[in-house]
């Protein structure tokens, strides 16, 4: 089976067999089409019996990946959607349309390696929080703008920023420093705030499981809960379901 993860900015995807993980890669497609990106990604990866998505593109990206799949692997790809209940999971949304399918699926991916109260962050493009008590009810989340989305935010609407890539300080003596401090104490601080309220909602036997590519930033920083970092949550949740 291959999964796939389509995220704002990266393409993931993980090949299974007999349900473990014999291989993974990622790639970013800021400047390039998702076929483009797909080619690069997924040329030389075997042929698999199925494929399973989670595509938060659109349906245009939707339908231009499933055309190169069609094409360069030879099997109609299947696009999974949020649901109200599945794997053990219930959804917290009134609309579960609206709740992103990796959101969803990093739920359920989570749902597989524990039963635990847990919150989750995953830190992509955007950051986003999602908290599920030990029964498998999803208790709804958060959404912050991430580090890159906060740095590019800076440099479109501030004439006077025209640096964004720096070193992290307490206090920096140059914009571009400044800029990467900020934001990233900015989200430091946020997180803080979040996990502790998650916390209150789920008591102290809550997990918090970490995901996405600025995941293991932010496991480093000082004053959060220990967090497990599960780089892979998401293409879990997806052969989950997958399985179901």
């Amino acid at each position: 089976m291959l999964t796939i993860d389509i995220g704002n900015s990266r393409i993931k995807y993980g090949l299974w067999q007999q349900q473990h993980l014999s291989a993974t890669g990622s790639v970013a497609y800021h400047g390039d089409t998702v076929a483009e990106a797909l080619q690069r990604l997924l040329t030389g990866v075997a042929k698999p019996v199925s494929i399973y998505i989670a595509c938060v593109g659109g349906a245009d990206v939707e339908r231009d990946c499933a055309d190169w799949l069609r094409l360069h692997m030879g099997t109609e790809p299947v696009f999974l959607r949020t649901a109200a209940a599945c794997c053990g999971v219930v959804n917290a949304y009134a609309d579960p349309s609206q709740h992103g399918v990796d959101r969803w699926a990093a739920l359920i991916g989570a749902r597989s390696l524990l039963h635990d109260p847990v919150c989750i962050i995953d830190c992509g493009t955007a950051v986003t929080v999602d908290l599920m008590d030990a029964a498998g009810r999803h208790l709804g989340g958060r959404i912050m703008p991430g580090l890159e989305m906060m740095q590019q935010a800076l440099l479109r609407r501030t004439s006077g920023i025209q640096q964004i890539a720096g070193n992290v300080e307490d206090f920096a003596s140059n914009t571009a420093d400044a800029v990467s401090s900020g934001t990233l104490h900015m989200l430091h601080a946020a997180l803080i705030e979040v996990t502790a309220a998650a916390r209150q909602r789920l008591g102290d036997s809550m997990k918090t499981l970490v995901t996405g590519g600025a995941a293991q930033l932010l496991v480093s920083l000082e004053g959060l809960p220990e967090m497990q970092f599960e780089p892979h949550l998401v293409l879990k949740g997806i052969h989950t379901m997958a399985s179901q």
